[in-house]
This record gives structure tokens, sequence and C-alpha cells, in this order.
């Protein structure tokens, strides 16, 4: 019996976690229509990326090494703000990604060559 998700698996929910968390926010700023526009758009790129992520596209990977780092960084900004239960959801999302993107047995596992 698996109780811990395979790492290919974990990888793509982050990021649909993530894009769920921003496209969030921008449901929750209707009212200020420049943020909703960039929630959105900031969450589609996460969907892209976790869509990338599932169906094994190489370009997936690099650019979500990338904008996990830019996640990773945002969330420690937003902790040192005040934003500590966002920013922490936020910060442990992006870092196991970021880990789990590094190492070269998750690639192979995403591009199907495990």
């Amino acid at each position: 019996m698996k109780l811990l998700p395979r790492p290919k698996t974990a990888v793509m929910m982050s990021f649909s976690l993530m894009a769920l968390y921003f496209v969030g926010i921008g449901v929750l700023s209707m009212e200020y229509p420049l943020q909703l526009v960039g929630a959105v758009f900031v969450g589609g790129i996460h969907a892209l990326l976790g869509w990338g992520i599932y169906s094994g596209k190489e370009w997936s990977i690099g650019l979500g090494k990338y904008l996990s780092f830019v996640d990773l960084i945002f969330s420690i900004l937003w902790m040192m703000l005040g934003v500590l239960p966002q920013g922490a959801a936020l910060f442990f999302l992006s870092a196991l990604v970021l880990v789990l993107l590094s190492d070269s047995e998750v690639e192979g596992e995403i591009l199907g060559r495990v």
C-alpha cells in the first residue's frame, strides 16, 4: 500500500494548487480589475505548467524551476510583510516543487524515461 504520491503527481498537484491559490486571490479582489487580471494571469501560468508536467513536456521542467524560485522569493517577501499563512503556504509548495524539479530522477519520470 502506497501512501505517498509519485513525484510527478506531487509536482503537478502543487502547480495546480498554486494556480487555484492565485485565481482565488483574483476572485477575492474582483473590485480591483488590474489585480484580478494579474492574479488570473499568474494562476494561468501555473496551470499551464501543471499541464506541461502532466503531459511530460520538456519545456515545463525548466520554466517550472524558474517560476517556483520566483514564487519562493515572493513568499519570503510576503512573510516579511506579515502575510504569514498565505506566504507560508506558498513557500512550502514552491520549495517542494523546486526541490523535486531539481532531481534528475524526477525529471526522468516526468519525461517518461523511467
